[in-house]
């Protein structure tokens, strides 16, 4: 690579990456599993940020010979891996708009991101987003090109072709890198640099326009965390989702650092990859913290009673240490020396799940229990609540080490404003905020206030230190008939700590009191009917039994005494199956869709009220 004659705007995504390509040129910039042909394998192969960035300005020059001029859409669909990262910035280096699509979506989500985007060009990962991309190309009038970027796939449709061909148009097309470089220096911080679709409950997805600027404001907290070029970040959120793309992707890209590119939420691909990883940086949504938390304590539960008694020592001294260092109290001389043999302790189980070297993480997307803050902080891992939407490109609030209030998103990042409507709705304005909603006014006028503040649909408090706490989301607060307001989410990360429980989705909106639709950990229950001596064969079967219902039953009461009376589970169904992504239960990071649920089980939850059928 070539050294630029000056560097090149910082305040555009592409002029970062490339400022710091340069820096860095020797250094790894990415890691996966994927190779230099983009085939899946079993190893963890490297990149440097010098091979990056010439593959990025090859493609860049193909998209050139493909017809893309500053402005257009540009659709990448697919999962997390080098060839989205490369692609994704040779889109900003041409000036054009990025418009990432999830890699798991329907043919017909699929077809409406780049129908209503007017996308020009879309990358599809393998022969599952290209199966899904044909099967409704005669309704796309504005897309022209198909690029494919796993080397394996061959497909001869008209307006198909390979990551390989578009690297060798791009090498004979005959646009020079002094053309290439005029465009680099065009870019400014107003340009649109991508359009992301929320993926709501009701009705069509709406895209979401965000500019270099809001998305650049983001780096404005980073230096509070202390990060370095030495860091490496676990990159498994979705970077199609604004929260991957800006806590990850943009992170690691600004310092410098190394991104571990990670294809999957399941449990068994986090855990493998954690393992080969070991990173110093780390974000995640709630459900994955908690399934760290139930995976640690289930494993610790599996060995001995003497491993149990210790890591229960280990976990009281240091919680008393933890909740003594964060009021910023004095620490008696006895429980530093304490917390010094459990912190030893801890080493060994955050080894064990490849978790030794983080020195920094956040959690967002949604709420989290409070009490899994201080789980975490027990053993050695600082973890950071903070806030944001699609929206706002996406954080607005953030924890960090010099402003930290447990069970508080925090305070707003630099030059954001925050205030609560009338109704307590968290009320947003700042460089991060969106210009409005792609090719919908009606829907942009809606979102924000007369004075120009976006409406978040979450009901929140302020503290006089200028903290933040979410208590619901405003359009799922549950009304009984007695016309009690009832947060959901609050009792829902209540039971999400219990082992025995995977999912619950809370229920009772015009009616007489909260019930809930549960979903067992299977493994963890197989094991318990085991030691009960009971044959068993299903999770079907399993929900059926008499002993199993009466578990519950007693799981169900015991947390119960830690609610309001009003708030208590009266009644609840045991389901057979997990809520998934597959089955539209679910959003890419894991949140649940409430009235996707509530319609699909509406006649189970019609039983949990007999007096009212």
């Amino acid at each position: 690579m070539r050294a630029p004659a000056e560097p090149y705007n910082d305040s555009t995504i592409i002029g970062c990456k490339l400022n710091r390509a340069w820096a860095n040129r020797d250094r790894v910039y990415l890691k996966s599993r994927y190779d230099a042909q983009g085939r899946k394998t079993e190893e963890v192969h490297s990149t440097l940020w010098s091979e990056a960035e010439e593959t990025i300005r090859q493609v860049a020059l193909g998209l050139a010979t493909l017809g893309v001029a500053p402005g257009d859409r540009v659709s990448v669909f697919g999962p997390n891996s080098p060839r989205w990262i490369m692609v994704t910035s040779s889109i900003f280096m041409i000036r054009g708009t990025l418009v990432p699509i999830y890699p798991s979506v329907k043919s017909e989500d699929a077809w409406w991101c780049l129908h209503d985007s007017g996308a020009k060009v879309v990358f599809v990962h393998g022969p599952e987003q290209l199966g899904k991309v044909l099967a409704e190309r005669s309704r796309m009038d504005q897309l022209e090109w198909i690029v494919v970027m796993n080397a394996e796939v061959d497909d001869p449709a008209e307006g198909v072709i390979s990551f390989d061909e578009l690297i060798a148009r791009g090498n004979t097309g005959g646009l020079n890198d002094d053309v290439l470089e005029g465009q680099l220096r065009e870019a400014s911080e107003e340009d649109l640099v991508a359009i992301i679709y929320t993926s709501g409950t009701t009705g069509r997805p709406k895209g979401v326009m965000l500019s270099n600027k809001n998305i650049i404001s983001q780096l404005a907290v980073v230096d509070e965390f202390g990060f370095t070029p030495e860091d490496v970040w676990f990159c498994h959120l979705p970077l199609c989702h604004s929260l991957g793309f800006s806590v990850d992707f943009l992170n690691a890209t600004y310092q410098g650092g190394t991104m571990f590119l990670v294809d999957g939420l399941d449990t068994e691909t986090i855990r493998r990859n954690l393992a080969a990883c070991r990173p110093t940086v780390m974000t995640s949504v709630p459900r994955m913290w908690e399934k760290l938390y139930l995976q640690i304590n289930e494993t610790v539960r599996q060995r001995p009673g003497f491993v149990q008694r210790l890591f229960k020592w280990a976990m009281e001294n240091g919680t008393t240490h933890f909740n003594l260092q964060y009021e910023g109290q004095r620490i008696p001389f006895g429980l530093r020396v304490k917390a010094r043999l459990a912190g030893r302790i801890f080493s060994k189980v955050r080894r064990k799940a490849g978790l030794n070297r983080l020195k920094m993480c956040v959690t967002g997307g949604g709420p989290i229990h409070p009490d899994l803050l201080v789980f975490f902080g027990a053993m050695g891992i600082p973890l950071y609540q903070g806030f944001g939407l699609t929206e706002t490109s996406p954080v607005t609030h953030v924890s960090t080490p010099g402003a930290n209030k447990i069970g508080w998103i925090g305070k707003p990042i630099p030059d954001t404003e925050c205030k609560l409507s009338e109704d307590g709705e968290l009320l947003i304005r700042g460089p991060q905020v969106m210009s409005g909603y792609w090719r919908n006014s009606e829907a942009t006028a809606e979102a924000f206030t007369e004075d120009g503040f976006l409406k978040t649909g979450d009901i929140a408090e302020i503290d006089d230190q200028g903290f933040v706490r979410i208590t619901d989301r405003k359009k799922e607060l549950i009304i009984t008939s007695g016309g009690k307001n009832i947060a959901p989410q609050p009792i829902q990360n209540a039971f999400n700590t219990d082992p025995y429980i995977q999912q619950i989705h809370v229920v009772g909106d015009a009616r007489k009191y909260i019930a809930a639709l549960l979903v067992p950990n299977f493994e963890i229950l197989k094991r318990w009917i085991r030691k009960q001596d009971i044959s068993c064969s299903s999770p079907q079967e399993m929900v059926t039994l008499e002993p199993v219902k009466k578990l519950f039953d007693e799981r169900v009461a015991k947390i119960n005494k830690t609610l309001n009376k009003y708030e208590t589970i009266k009644r609840f169904a045991l389901l057979p199956q997990e809520f998934t992504e597959e089955a539209g239960e679910l959003t890419p990071t894991l949140k649940m869709k409430r009235r996707v649920i509530d319609k699909k089980y509406h006649e189970i939850i019609d039983s949990l009220y007999p007096s009212e059928s």
